[in-house]
């Protein structure tokens, strides 16, 4: 017995008839509504608005309203007798009408938010100004002056009329007092106290400024600030006294020198800088370092300061 054939008409109706449910229950998308309308006036979803991108955000700002309470707010805009502004805490647009608002609460509230923006300002750049001068160690940033940057080897430099030169040391030398040797000499213990006198030789220094209020540099190799004095240098014929060194009997020294104060500042890694407190007064100095359990270093920095003129510094 044969079995009757299937018509596939009957099999594709079938098919269909699922898909036009579907089609019949999706919501059908309606025509744009007529402009000026109601719904056409309606706010767009939150989830499309453009103003919920708030980026880059500008400073808030605090509505102060006639009943003593005040709306935090990202900015606002006012027309005519309504203000529109943009709510921080709900996150939208928002309107009330003007005479509600403090108006001289509301500004004195942003003359103070924007003073403390900028002492908050001024003391990142303090922060940041000090973290950059404890972590520099590339020459060509540390700027001493407009456009003189401070170079790179370790040494001793001056900042004087708008320029940095290198100093270069030069040899002292120490005298015993010629009583006080004899003394020992003839002193089977050796109880008299002495006297050292550190000197330079020539009255004059060969390295001159003509600028009475110069900064002064030191970059060293270690990273270790050396112990230094600005000594003012006595001429006394021939030759330029740094200081007198008096060695009692129980052996303790004293230093007597003509200091001058200083300054000390950290301008950046491995490299110290050194003010004055008042002007130099034309004449003979020098710049001693002082060694832990070692006493004066002989080797200084002497320079001489000529009385500001049009002249050319020698060098």
């Amino acid at each position: 017995m044969k079995a009757c054939p299937i018509s596939r008409r009957p099999i594709a109706a079938l098919l269909l008839v699922p898909l036009l449910l579907a089609w019949t229950r999706a919501p059908q998308s309606s025509p744009p509504p007529p402009p000026g309308s109601a719904q056409q006036n309606q706010a767009p979803p939150a989830s499309a608005s453009p103003e919920k991108v708030p980026v880059p955000l500008p400073p808030g700002t605090r509505l102060f309203l006639r009943d003593g309470s005040f709306q935090l707010v990202r900015e606002y805009k006012i027309g005519g007798d309504r203000v529109r502004y943009w709510s921080t805490e709900r996150e939208e647009w928002e309107e009330i009408p003007a005479s509600l608002i403090d108006w001289e609460a509301t500004h004195k509230g942003e003359a103070e938010d924007k003073a403390r923006i900028q002492q908050i300002d001024r003391q990142l750049k303090e922060i940041a100004r000090h973290e950059r001068a404890a972590s520099l160690d590339v020459d060509a940033s540390l700027e001493v002056a407009p456009h003189v940057f401070l170079p790179d080897d370790p040494g001793f430099y001056v900042l004087a009329n708008g320029a940095v030169r290198s100093v270069s040391t030069d040899l002292a030398e120490s005298h015993r007092g010629k009583a006080r040797l004899l003394a020992q000499i003839f002193t089977p213990i050796p109880v008299v106290p002495t006297k050292h006198s550190v000197e330079l030789k020539g009255p004059r220094a060969s390295f001159r400024i003509h600028d009475l209020q110069p900064e002064f540099f030191i970059r060293t190799a270690d990273g270790q600030e050396p112990l230094i004095t600005l000594v003012r240098v006595r001429v006394h014929g021939g030759s330029r006294l740094i200081a007198e060194i008096n060695t009692d009997a129980a052996g303790s020294s004293r230093t007597k020198a003509s200091q001058i104060a200083l300054e000390r500042w950290v301008a950046a890694r491995s490299t110290f800088r050194y003010t004055l407190g008042q002007k130099l007064e034309p004449g003979e100095y020098a710049f001693v370092e002082n060694v832990p359990e070692q006493g004066l270093d002989l080797y200084v920095w002497d320079f001489g300061v000529d009385p500001p003129s049009g002249d050319s510094q020698k060098k």
